[in-house]
C-alpha cells in the first residue's frame, strides 16, 4: 500500500510544519516551552502512512502513541514497554496530549509502521522472529535509528518539506553518497 498525498494537504501539512519551525526558532531560548501540539493536517496525513492504523509491536488499532526516535505509532501498552526501553532507544510521546517539535513531526511523517515493519522482516526480526522482543536494542535497529535521524536532518536542511515522495528524491543514503565519491587521478611527477 503506497501512501497518496493530496497536493492540497501537502500544502496545508507545509505550512503548519513551517509555523512549527518559527516556533521552534521563535522558543530556542526559553525553557518552559516544548514545541507545539501536533498539528491536524499533519496528524491527518500520519493516519494515511502504510500501517499507522495498527501498533507497530502489537497490531492493535488507532494508536496514539509514537516513538519519534523510528517515526512509528504505538499503542499505550506498547508505548510503555517502549518508555522502559530508555530514551537512547525509543523516545516516546504522545499524538494528542504532548507537545511536538518540528523535527519531531517531522521525523513521524517520514517515517512509518509499514516501513519500519519491512525493515524489521528484510533483518530477520519480524512478527515471528526468535529476537522480536529485543529488536530495537540491535545493531540493525540502532542503524534504522541513525540513517532516520539523518535523512530528516537533510531535510531540515532543504527548507519546506513537500512530501515523502518529494523528500526521498533530495536526500540520498549516506552509502548513496560514498558511492558516489570518485578517486581523483593524480599525475605522477
Amino acid at each position: 500500500m503506497h501512501c497518496v498525498e493530496d497536493s492540497f494537504i501537502l500544502r496545508k501539512v507545509a505550512n503548519e510544519l513551517e509555523e512549527l519551525r518559527f516556533n521552534d526558532n521563535a522558543t530556542r531560548h526559553d525553557i518552559h516551552s516544548d514545541g507545539a501540539p501536533f498539528p491536524p493536517s499533519c496528524r491527518k496525513l500520519l493516519r494515511q502512512i502504510p500501517g499507522n492504523s495498527q501498533c507497530i509491536d502489537c497490531g492493535n488499532r488507532n494508536p496514539d502513541w509514537a516513538s519519534v526516535t523510528y517515526g512509528v505509532l504505538l499503542c499505550t501498552v506498547c508505548s510503555g514497554r517502549h518508555r522502559s526501553y530508555g530514551v537512547s532507544v525509543s523516545r516516546v510521546r504522545s499524538i494528542t496530549m504532548d507537545c511536538w517539535s518540528h523535527s519531531q513531526v517531522l521525523t513521524m511523517l517520514e517515517g512509518g509502521n509499514e516501513q519500519l515493519q519491512n525493515f524489521f522482516k528484510r533483518h530477520d526480526m519480524g512478527g515471528k522472529s526468535r529476537v522480536f522482543n529485543q529488536r530495537y536494542q540491535t545493531k540493525a535497529a540502532r542503524f534504522y535509528r541513525k540513517n532516520m535521524d539523518w535523512h530528516v536532518s537533510k531535510i531540515e536542511q532543504i527548507g519546506k518539506w513537500m512530501g515523502r515522495a518529494a523528500s526521498r528524491k533530495v536526500t540520498q543514503t549516506p552509502t548513496k553518497l560514498i558511492q558516489d565519491i570518485r578517486p581523483i587521478e593524480v599525475p605522477v611527477q
